[in-house]
């Protein structure tokens, strides 16, 4: 088990320097996100908070301008290493707890006011969710997979080795564990669509990482077959991808 996890952690460790890193910008998706978070009458201000599956900070770091401490906790210490020099750059590094660790081998005698997860892998069964709500004083925040995920990039590359990209288990999971609890939730479902363009290297570096991450070893000479017909004249590829995700949310 500790090697699966070592194995994961370091698949997530490759993928830190190019993740998404925290934005300013008050359009992006995850502003919009947090703006739906506080219409439910749900605010950080003054607030201890637990991120769990925190990555590069793209939520933690908006959260932590307004609450009082932030756990930020994850298992790859790339990702974390990034969340660190971010947080230091916005002048919040003093406001923050940085843990590598899994959630379900992560230990604490500490509550928290909120509890936070935003598209991480790291909450997958019912002793996961138990934990969550356990720990959590007033909220549990949840953003996950709403069932949805295409990409023009990943798609056809994975189909051509007659596989099909896998939506990761997400919100479907934890409704159901909710339902099961008689625990009242808000549930919203949303929808994204970006665009994006990569040079050639950098799209083939996301499509081995995808194969990697799905345990899946593919054909270079067959990714490339179906990757090099991609490029424009500048030798940079262009698509596009469409996510579904679910806001879930409850109240202690």
């Amino acid at each position: 088990m500790f090697n699966l996890k070592s194995k994961k952690a370091s698949i997530w460790d490759k993928k830190a320097k190019k993740y998404n890193r925290f934005s300013n910008d008050k359009d992006s998706f995850q502003s919009q996100i947090l703006e739906k978070i506080a219409q439910r009458g749900i605010s950080f201000k003054d607030k201890t908070v637990l991120d769990i599956g925190c990555g590069t900070g793209v939520y933690t770091l908006h959260i932590a301008k307004d609450a009082l401490h932030v756990e930020a906790l994850d298992f790859s210490q790339e990702m974390l290493d990034i969340l660190k020099i971010d947080a230091q750059n916005e002048g919040l590094a003093e406001k923050f707890t940085f843990t590598c660790s899994t959630w379900s081998d992560f230990k604490t005698d500490k509550s928290f006011d909120i509890i936070f997860s935003s598209m991480s892998p790291a909450l997958q069964n019912d002793n996961d969710f138990v934990k969550m709500n356990t720990k959590a004083k007033e909220y549990c925040v949840y953003l996950g997979w709403g069932g949805k995920r295409k990409s023009t990039l990943l798609d056809p590359i994975f189909q051509a080795h007659g596989q099909k990209l896998k939506v990761p288990s997400g919100s479907e999971v934890i409704r159901k564990w909710l339902d099961k609890q008689s625990i009242k939730y808000i549930s919203e479902y949303i929808e994204e669509s970006r665009l994006h363009v990569k040079t050639y290297d950098e799209a083939l570096e996301s499509v081995l990482w995808h194969f990697e991450i799905n345990d899946i070893i593919p054909s270079k000479a067959l990714v490339q077959s179906v990757l090099q017909p991609m490029q424009d004249e500048n030798k940079n590829v262009s698509f596009q991808t469409d996510i579904g995700v679910e806001l879930i949310s409850w109240k202690k």
